[in-house]
């Protein structure tokens, strides 16, 4: 597949709900994009380190302008080291906490009871199948 036919961005990843709540709309965005977009994943999808100087690719002050333009890269960062959603390196890179984001699982419902309904449809929630008689 050549560069061009790759997608732009991945569906493997969303924040966390305590990221969600945490962050201002701005930084949300931030992180959305750190996580979804391929320039800033690695080969496994992962989030990459970011560098904050302009020798290395790619930069924090990229992604930020990557997400949005309007945004100071440096009060970005400051929201988001203040609220332990990434760690500044002593190599200078800055690393997503992985606690900020989860698989991005469709149709995942947010309670077990209503999971395990779905799973098992017309048996009783709670209970495994080696257990039913």
């Amino acid at each position: 597949m050549s560069a061009r036919h790759e997608p732009k961005f991945v569906c493997r990843w969303e924040p966390t709900v305590l990221a969600s709540t945490l962050l201002s709309a701005p930084s949300r965005e931030v992180i959305k994009h750190w996580i979804s977009a391929v320039a800033f994943l690695d080969e496994n999808q992962h989030p990459v380190l970011l560098s904050m100087n302009s020798q290395n690719e790619p930069t924090f002050s990229q992604l930020v302008q990557a997400a949005n333009p309007k945004l100071a890269p440096s009060v970005v960062l400051n929201e988001l080291l203040r609220k332990g959603i990434v760690e500044q390196l002593d190599s200078g890179q800055v690393l997503l906490r992985r606690s900020t984001y989860i698989h991005d699982v469709p149709s995942f419902e947010v309670t077990p009871a209503v999971r395990r309904q779905n799973d098992r449809p017309g048996q009783k929630a709670g209970r495994r199948r080696s257990d039913e008689v």
